[in-house]
């Protein structure tokens, strides 16, 4: 459901706006609202303040990875902010990591293209600069060459070459050229080596990869001892960011000396905003929401539904005279997870998993990361609701339980029906029962529609709508009781009658009562062609979106016997051959049981969540006449 509203506005003298909104503040129970300037540039003080965020998130992902730490784990600190953010001692701290990082980025190309030298002039060893200033003086020049041991035996006798050094694989020698005289054309590599000597090259890698390693200390350093403070920091600095945006939102009365604001809170708060604004002798005025307010909207469900607002915020909140649609999402989409999963095995794990993230432990696996972490309670849910469906459909890791039941027990007539016709026709009653489940899905989402509708814009407007209902919602429980043997036939004959000639009448004449009104003859033209196209958009789009939901017995098929795939293989390699052969196959079978059903779980598990949220989302939303336009409550904290 949505919370209850009041629209508050009051007066603060200017210099008493900044204390004013620190203690509005530390309330944390009011929604700004924009009364000011909109068009109004942002201060350069919000700028920085932007700025300094970025900059410590930046600081506190670097020392993140540096300690390994979980920042929500992390004990907050105190960042030591009196006046100014930007020359705090926890500020202070971020700066230096951004230098630090800074040096650290331009040592470490440094340092490896100082080795890549050291490599190059390693093998020739200690080179004496002085006996070779002397010989350049004579006119003599020396090459560097490289050739294969094998090479080097086979051709450079001949040549005069100087064998410096050797390894596995190569032969470093020298030549020489005499007055400009190039030697023979020698056939082998002439290398250019650095001009520093290898010891001052060696020594300068030394230095600097002591730089480094103090530089990596300090940091890790800071991280230990100061990773809550910048927390704190970072907190701090949300909190100023408020403020700043909160002062945009205001509007400026009698020569700037009063800021007139305007917000909103929910009505159970009242007593406490009372208490605080007469503590405050500040002049206020509340009042109920009008039609035409722009009303932020909080939800507020039980235990089980509020697990599941997320996917609600995730398409839009409602509007404040809309219906929140998660007690209607939050069941269904359990039941769709459920049934496109279908293995009851796998809902054991799904429910395992949940209970870790609940703990806090399961951030610590590497199965699915960040993306469910803090949605462990709405995981087990679905984990517990897979586990049930199926078991109902008889389905565990990809086995059939019928076949491990006995043959005439009640159990196994059941694993029998589940798994045969609906009774009465060809069709598979799982397919047939997804069928069902969407026809009940979309009626309700038409009922909704009409009272919401009803409420919105009156009875005598929504006529047409109700008729709808009446045709639809009533022919199918007409003709389930029919089926079923509870009305004859000739009383199901006069009652479609009767339900068809009502919603004829409201679908095609009473369509627009206001037209109709304002021109009877008008009206009798117009509203039954009208109706006509109602007609068809509704029995094709009705047609459509039931056919959507057959992508759940698909879906749970698809699984089932992607699973029963994955048996099959490893099934033929248990227990083959003898002996050593028998332990390997032993070990392959488990292996392909593993990953084959960790792979189906997890392409079940991303099919089981994005359909399911389709089918919500599309089919239901829009029969619903859910909008999604509203805004987020967001108390100034």
């Amino acid at each position: 459901m949505i919370e209850k509203m009041k629209k508050l506005t009051f007066l603060v003298y200017h210099r008493e706006y900044d204390r004013f909104l620190r203690d509005l503040q530390a309330l944390g129970v009011m929604h700004i609202q924009q009364s000011g300037d909109q068009t109004m540039a942002e201060p350069e003080s919000l700028r920085q303040l932007r700025r300094q965020k970025t900059d410590v998130l930046d600081v506190l992902g670097t020392l993140q990875k540096i300690t390994g730490a979980l920042l929500d784990e992390v004990p907050v600190g105190n960042a030591g902010v009196t006046d100014s953010i930007e020359h705090s001692e926890a500020m202070k701290r971020v700066r230096r990591i951004q230098e630090t990082g800074t040096s650290l980025v331009a040592l470490t190309p440094r340092i490896a293209s100082l080795q890549r030298d050291a490599e190059i002039l390693r093998p020739w060893g200690t080179i004496d600069q002085a006996m070779l200033e002397k010989l350049h003086e004579a006119g003599i020049h020396e090459r560097y060459r490289i050739a294969s041991a094998a090479r080097f035996a086979e051709k450079f006798p001949e040549y005069a070459a100087f064998e410096i050094n050797r390894d596995k694989r190569f032969v470093y020698f020298l030549t020489f050229d005499i007055d400009g005289v190039e030697s023979e054309n020698i056939p082998a590599q002439s290398l250019r080596l650095p001009e520093r000597p290898l010891e001052e090259v060696e020594r300068e890698i030394a230095v600097l990869t002591a730089q480094k390693a103090d530089l990596e200390s300090e940091r890790r350093k800071v991280a230990e001892n100061n990773l809550g403070d910048l927390i704190a920091l970072e907190r701090e600095i949300d909190s100023a960011i408020a403020r700043e945006e909160a002062t945009l939102k205001t509007q400026r009365a009698a020569l700037d000396t009063v800021v007139v604001m305007e917000g909103w809170f929910p009505v159970r708060e009242e007593e406490a905003i009372s208490n605080f604004l007469t503590k405050e002798q500040t002049y206020y005025q509340m009042r109920d929401p009008v039609t035409t307010d722009n009303v932020p909207i909080q939800l507020h469900n039980n235990r089980f539904n509020r697990m599941f607002e997320r996917l609600t915020r995730m398409y839009g909140f409602p509007s404040y005279n809309e219906w929140d649609p998660t007690p209607i999402v939050a069941p269904f989409f359990t039941l769709f997870f459920a049934i496109c999963m279908g293995d009851a095995g796998y809902g054991l794990i799904i429910l395992l998993y949940g209970l870790l993230e609940m703990a806090g432990k399961a951030r610590k696996t590497p199965i699915v990361g960040e993306m469910l972490h803090g949605s462990g309670d709405m995981v087990f849910a679905l984990g517990a609701a897979t586990t049930l469906v199926g078991l109902a459909l008889g389905t565990f890791f990809g086995l059939s339980l019928v076949d491990y039941v006995p043959a005439n027990s009640p159990l196994h007539s059941y694993y029998e029906f589940v798994g045969g016709d609906f009774p009465g026709t060809s069709y598979s009653f799982q397919m047939a029962s997804a069928i069902l489940i969407g026809v009940v899905h979309l009626c309700i989402a038409m009922m909704v529609k009409a009272i919401l509708y009803t409420q919105k814009e009156g009875l005598s407007a929504t006529l047409s709508t109700w008729a709808w209902n009446i045709l639809l919602i009533g022919g199918i429980i007409v003709g389930t009781l029919s089926m079923v043997g509870t009305l004859s036939a000739e009383t199901t004959r006069m009652v479609v009658i009767v339900i068809g000639a009502v919603s004829a009448i409201g679908i095609y004449f009473l369509n627009n009562v206001g037209r109709l009104k304002s021109s009877p003859l008008k009206g009798l033209l117009i509203n039954p062609l009208a109706g006509l196209y109602e007609t068809y958009n509704m029995a094709s789009g009705l047609l459509g979106d039931v056919l959507s939901y057959v992508r759940l017995y698909a879906l749970c098929l698809a699984g089932g016997a992607l699973g029963g795939a994955f048996n099959q293989i490893g099934d033929m390699l248990w227990g083959k051959g003898s002996g050593w052969w028998a332990v390997f196959a032993i070990v392959g079978a488990v292996f392909i049981y593993f990953i084959g059903h960790l792979l189906n779980l997890l392409l079940s598990a991303i099919s089981a969540f994005v359909h399911p949220l389709r089918l919500n989302f599309v089919e239901y939303f829009k029969n619903s006449g859910y909008e999604g336009k509203g805004t987020g409550y967001e108390p100034l904290k």
